[in-house]
């Protein structure tokens, strides 16, 4: 009789901690499902941050694209090669977002959806350009791309 009191207090006393610890799992779940969710609406955000900053950054480029493009008699073939870069800007700008070694996989996507053949001489033109261009275009990811337009539309600016 005594071995089976203590087999029943012992099956009690399991029960009342595993009791316990499913409790505490169960707090502590519930408190990872807020912090998940807080997480999820904070990416949100940013995500839309992000896409806001790139549209901003579009407009601003292709204004100053259209202005360089308008005030410059020559060199119209080198607008003709920039100009599905600047028109896209916001698809490449989240496209680099995602990860390092985006850039130029999503500019030729973008080039090779413009005509054929337009990515290899864009390429070319990247590699007759100057330092700034070519380490921009180099680093293969968004801050790359941000310097590179900037470097492309200051270049022309200049001749």
């Amino acid at each position: 009789m005594i071995f089976v009191l203590a087999v029943i207090a012992i099956f009690i006393a399991v029960s009342i901690y595993l009791f316990f610890k499913v409790e505490s799992l169960t707090r502590e779940l519930s408190l990872m499902k807020k912090e998940l969710f807080a997480t999820k609406k904070e990416n949100k955000n940013y995500v839309e941050m992000m896409a806001v900053i790139a549209n901003r950054y579009e407009e601003a480029s292709k204004q100053r694209f259209v202005t360089l493009r308008n005030t410059s008699a020559e060199d119209v073939e080198k607008f003709d090669i920039i100009a599905p870069m600047i028109n896209n800007y916001a698809k490449i700008f989240n496209d680099s977002t995602r990860g390092k070694g985006q850039l130029q996989p999503s500019v030729q996507k973008v080039y090779d959806g413009y005509q054929k053949g337009s990515y290899k001489i864009f390429c070319n033109y990247v590699a007759q350009s100057d330092k700034a261009i070519k380490r921009a275009w180099s680093s293969n990811n968004i801050n790359g791309f941000i310097i590179l337009i900037e470097a492309i539309l200051q270049v022309n600016n200049k001749k």
